[in-house]
């Protein structure tokens, strides 16, 4: 029987995407675990698997058409069947359907899969009724060849299936933690702006892409549902400077340097876990207060932002956070962002500082319930005792949702957050 293979949700925001790029033509054999296409989603541009062997025999979806979820962008033939056969009767079918819903679904259907729907336990493990991990063929040999327990590896496919660039990811991401790397500025994980050729004398219109206009719909949406409360601290961060000096002095011969960024996401982590009111989010019959600290990266990249996930960030060393966010780089800048490392945020960074920004005004990223915006130290004048002296002073102002943080919740954090920073040894307490 033929495989219809339908279009998956991506990326966890994904409600429609755009194809960018077939990597099969008709004819062409394929098995579990192939790149089928690059899809464009709201967040990037994301490769598509393929979780059946078959021959492609039909694609239903040219390059640069919009495609919904749950929308038919192939057929594959299985081994018994004539693809020929089997595409002009996709040809015929798909020529006989009504045209796709424009209206574009929030939950993506499985393509072409005999097993209940997933269930997420509390430990954020995916399984099926049974207790066994939903997983493919394909994934379950890598994660056997690279000793990997399943059940910690979280599932993207459909119905949260693990599939084999799960387990992938899951060996690299420990791989990478382990190995040195260059460093980066922290928060800084990627820059780049699409270049705009204007014409001399004529406006230039360039249509949104699928991110640009998620973005404009998110922002929007932030700005008009939650009434926010803007809190806003000046730290002194001479002592930290003097101790990041100190360590990576001591970290040169790994070849890892630690950045005034990768003190805030520990700080604002730690901060997190005393004030969990912050460390939430904002339903309409209740506040869920979440049990991990995952503080998501504000990334600027070519054409909009993304916020790639650190997990666990109240656990982590410093080393470990430069190590993580190094990764989440390596990942936003190739493009290979996993659904994996953007799901599960509970709290937002944005940082400008590398910019010279000396302080700003963030917008919430729902359905957390706060952001912090950093900007850049710098030197200014600041009263010690009866004396006034230079000390470096960074800025950072809290964003919150008025509806689920009170001003003296928003206080409180801030003033925690103020006194690791100021005293950067305290984080060990």
């Amino acid at each position: 029987m033929p495989i219809e293979v339908k279009m998956a949700k991506l990326s966890p925001t994904m409600e429609n995407g755009q194809m960018v790029k077939w990597l099969v033509k008709v004819g062409d054999k394929v098995k579990e675990g192939d790149t089928l296409a690059e899809i464009q989603t709201d967040k990037a541009v994301m490769p598509m698997e393929a979780f059946d062997e078959g021959v492609v025999a039909h694609l239903d979806v040219q390059e640069g058409d919009d495609i919904t979820l749950g929308q038919r962008v192939l057929v594959l033939a299985t081994k018994a069947e004539d693809y020929k056969q089997v595409g002009s009767q996709a040809v015929s079918s798909a020529s006989a359907s009504a045209p796709a819903p424009k209206a574009a679904s929030t939950t993506a259907p499985e393509q072409v899969s005999h097993e209940a729907p997933a269930a997420v336990g509390g430990n954020g493990e995916h399984s099926s009724p049974g207790g066994r991990v939903k997983s493919t063929p394909l994934a379950r040999k890598i994660a056997a060849a690279s000793q990997v327990n399943l059940a910690v590896v979280t599932g993207s496919g459909p119905g949260g299936r693990v599939i084999r660039r799960d387990v992938d990811a899951f060996v690299g991401n420990a791989r990478e933690s382990s190995a040195t790397r260059a460093a980066t500025p922290a928060n800084a994980l990627a820059t780049s702006r699409p270049t705009v050729t204007i014409t001399p004398g004529k406006p230039t219109r360039v249509a949104h892409s699928p991110m640009r206009k998620t973005i404009a719909k998110r922002m929007t949406e932030s700005k008009q549902s939650i009434p926010e409360i803007h809190v806003t601290v000046d730290a002194r961060i001479d002592a930290l400077l003097s101790v990041r000096e100190a360590l990576n002095k001591q970290l040169t011969a790994a070849k890892v340097k630690l950045s005034i960024g990768d003190f805030v996401t520990k700080a604002a982590a730690l901060a997190l876990r005393k004030h969990p009111g912050v460390n939430a989010s904002f339903e309409p019959d209740a506040m869920v207060y979440h049990p991990s600290v995952n503080i998501g990266i504000a990334v600027a990249v070519e054409g909009g932002l993304m916020v790639p996930v650190l997990q666990n960030a109240d656990a982590l060393g410093l080393q470990a956070i430069r190590a993580g966010t190094e990764a989440l780089a390596a990942a936003t800048r190739n493009g290979a962002l996993m659904p994996n490392q953007m799901m599960g945020g509970t709290f937002t960074i944005s940082n400008l500082g590398m910019f010279g920004v000396k302080q700003f005004d963030a917008i919430i990223n729902q359905p957390e319930v706060a952001i912090l915006a950093v900007g850049a130290g710098e030197k200014r004048p600041v009263v010690e005792g009866d004396a006034l002296v230079v000390g470096t002073v960074m800025t950072l102002t809290l964003t919150a949702d008025h509806r689920a943080v009170d001003g003296a919740l928003a206080a409180e954090f801030m003033r925690t957050l103020k006194g690791l920073l100021e005293v950067p040894a305290s984080m060990l307490l």
